[in-house]
């Protein structure tokens, strides 16, 4: 059979190689530069060889084993996968895989540009080379990975901003750890004041809406990672963190001035609904929006 190559950001181009559904799949998140879906007791199988168009990243469920064959460019491996093992395939590496007994696994795909870009940006190093890695017992991955799918799972709530700000940190984590020259990461102080009064703007007047992190790196003409580390430098917490913070203030607001109902405040200040504004409000407030309406 002809190796394909294919491009993992389009729907359905893992069914060409794996041939059950995915439990979860970010497609509907719209996440920017990162993919993932998410198999749960996929049966043995054998895929044909093809290379993939991104960098690709296999996570396997904790308790989750199986005898397996894989090639990845040059290299043939054959050994117990165990879980919590994670294997790397760089962008347009040969590759091809046999197990035989169900296995539970998550698979990310990031777009090499996006490697480019933050280590152009960030790193002391304008190249970014890969090799296949394999047997890597990561618990850093494993736990951003775990957040990404639990979000999913729970529908995105939180948005785009969420998701893509775990995806930024797994991606430079990746970069740091797998590539073929060790980069080292460079400090930056925070945001200038006028990019920090532009984005907190941006916030501002965009509550409502589901702000993806692009949006807001953009305004400062940055990478996503590289904002997420300077807006943390300067405000003390991830964007994420704030934008809820902020949300959070917009809803005791209208609590107090309004008489519109908790459901129309949830989707009023970009909470996804009346659930996900109360979880929040009794993390941050300490108690739920009634008891506050009430008080």
């Amino acid at each position: 059979m002809t190796k394909q190559s294919l491009d993992l950001t389009v729907a359905n181009a893992l069914a060409q190689i794996l041939p059950v559904s995915p439990q979860l799949i970010s497609e509907r998140a719209n996440w920017s530069n990162l993919m993932l879906a998410y198999y749960q007791q996929h049966p043995g199988c054998e895929s044909y060889e093809s290379t993939f168009q991104q960098h690709a990243l296999e996570v396997i469920d904790a308790g989750s084993w199986s005898h397996h064959e894989r090639r990845m460019g040059k290299v043939h491996l054959s050994y117990r996968l165990r879980g919590g093992e994670t294997c790397f395939c760089p962008a347009y590496t040969s590759h091809w895989t046999t197990w035989d007994r169900p296995l539970s696994f998550t698979v990310l795909a990031f777009e090499p540009a996006f490697f480019e870009r933050v280590s152009q940006e960030m790193l002391e190093s304008d190249r970014v080379e890969f090799v296949p890695k394999w047997q890597i017992f990561d618990p850093t991955i494993q736990g951003i990975v775990a957040a990404l799918r639990a979000d999913l799972d729970a529908g995105c709530p939180a948005g785009r901003l969420y998701g893509e700000s775990f995806g930024a940190s797994l991606a430079v984590h990746i970069l740091s750890q797998f590539s073929i020259v060790k980069p080292k990461i460079l400090g930056f102080g925070g945001l200038s004041r006028s990019s920090q009064e532009q984005v907190l703007d941006f916030i501002e007047v965009h509550l409502e809406i589901d702000i993806r992190l692009e949006d807001l790196a953009n305004i400062v003409g940055i990478s996503t990672f590289h904002f997420c580390r300077l807006f943390k430098q300067t405000m003390q917490m991830t964007p994420h963190q704030y934008v809820i913070r902020r949300r959070i203030e917009r809803a005791k607001q209208l609590l107090k001035q309004s008489d519109l109902g908790i459901v129309d405040i949830s989707l009023a200040c970009g909470f996804a609904n009346q659930s996900h504004l109360s979880r929040h409000f009794r993390r941050v407030v300490g108690i739920s929006p009634k008891a506050f309406r009430q008080g």
